[in-house]
């Protein structure tokens, strides 16, 4: 896939008082960084939003636990080892990481949040981590890899490319800051959030606008990712404001927010197609535009049903023009529809009609439009108002590689 645009990653400018310390503690291999810690010396508000899953990994069951965090002084993630169902034993390891940060920084254990992502059922190599830890926290450290782009490589597992986005917005008449950093490549099917992905701006937002915000962008962007149909045990996504830049908005509606809101969405999805065209073992981004539903679940149903169908993404990696398996696909969705009215298109090839195919239809026009990276397929239920598009990839042979292999 052509994704150089994507796999750039951009200049990204630092936050005021926020610190970034990556380190190797070499959970699954010794030569790439795989820990990471964000300090935010006079304290971040944050919400967050994690997976639906009810295998759930500790760290999600420590936000789960405290429910009520709102500030944050630390920010811990790591790569290699998901701690996920690992019993008392994981838990416990989680706690250990949670107080040495919160001693080492001076804060309550609750100002602490950890992420994980990489192997499920193994225990955390707690020793190593607690080592680099305390290593990489020490003053004298020499400031390597101490960026974004450390940050966006140290959480990578299968991906290929570190992701991470930058935008400069404002709120009413003042300029801020957001910046995006996300991964993920597999077990991407999400029901809340991303794999993991962290969205930070300076400007000085509560913890409850955070939450509304994070909300509100979250249904039409990391909301509306599948590579597989597999949810993880560790999906979860968080929002911090640096409280820099001061401000005078005290609810989500207020107007001062708009072009905030518009940029943060922007930011949102384009950070989610990212993970997309990193799919594992991917050659195409696939977008799905579903219109003309009754209801936005019956939209978002069909676009998913459409998204997750290895009939479907099988087909488009092998660039056959197969679009009987899409209105299968369709079929299967459960929504209301009436199937004489559906329309479909790739791109801005008409195939059907309102039920009816189209008499200038001519498969070798779409059979090389499928040679394209990007495929756009744009289905029409001419059955209500409402809309949604999601976004997959193809399903190829290296996808079976990949994954066969996760664990060698």
């Amino acid at each position: 896939m052509k994704k150089k645009p994507y796999k750039k990653f951009p200049k990204i400018p630092t936050l005021y008082n926020t610190e970034i310390i990556c380190g190797k503690a070499n959970i699954k291999s010794i030569s790439r960084l795989d820990l990471v810690i964000v300090i935010f010396k006079n304290y971040a508000n944050v919400a967050y939003l994690t997976t639906k899953s009810n295998t759930f990994a500790a760290n999600i069951k420590w936000l789960k636990v405290n429910k009520n965090i709102s500030k944050v002084k630390v920010l811990m993630a790591n790569s290699g080892n998901a701690n996920a169902y690992t019993g008392e034993e994981g838990y416990f390891n989680l706690k250990t990481i949670i107080e040495f940060l919160s001693n080492r920084f001076n804060c309550k254990n609750k100002e602490v949040i950890i992420s994980s992502t990489g192997v499920i059922g193994e225990q955390l190599p707690i020793k190593k981590i607690i080592k680099t830890l305390n290593k990489i926290s020490q003053k004298s450290i020499e400031k390597k890899n101490m960026d974004w782009e450390g940050f966006a490589n140290s959480i990578m597992t299968t991906d290929t490319f570190p992701k991470g986005i930058y935008k400069q917005t404002r709120i009413a008449n003042k300029v801020v800051k957001l910046v995006g950093i996300a991964k993920g490549s597999g077990m991407i099917a999400p029901d809340m959030a991303t794999m993991l992905g962290y969205i930070f701006t300076n400007a000085d937002l509560s913890s409850k606008i955070l939450r509304r915000l994070l909300v509100e962008i979250n249904e039409k962007s990391f909301n509306s990712i599948t590579v597989d149909n597999d949810m993880s045990t560790n999906d979860m996504v968080c929002f911090f404001s640096t409280r820099e830049i001061s401000n005078s908005v005290k609810n989500v509606n207020d107007k001062a927010l708009n072009k905030f809101k518009k940029d943060l969405q922007w930011l949102a999805i384009e950070l989610a197609k990212k993970i997309i065209y990193d799919g594992e073992g991917a050659t195409k981004i696939i977008e799905v535009n579903v219109m003309g539903a009754r209801s936005y679940l019956d939209a978002k149903n069909v676009a998913l049903s459409i998204a997750n169908s290895p009939l479907v993404k099988t087909a488009i990696a092998g660039g056959d023009a197969n679009w009987g398996r899409i209105i299968m696909a369709i079929g299967k969705s459960k929504a209301k529809f009436d199937q004489n009215k559906i329309s479909l298109k790739f791109d801005k090839n008409l195939i059907l009609k309102k039920g009816k195919l189209n008499k200038k239809y001519n498969e070798a026009v779409i059979t090389e439009y499928l040679k394209k990276n990007e495929i756009r397929l744009e289905v029409d239920l001419n059955y209500g108002e409402f809309s949604s598009k999601v976004w997959t990839c193809d399903l190829t042979k290296k996808y079976i590689e990949i994954n066969a292999d996760y664990r060698s």
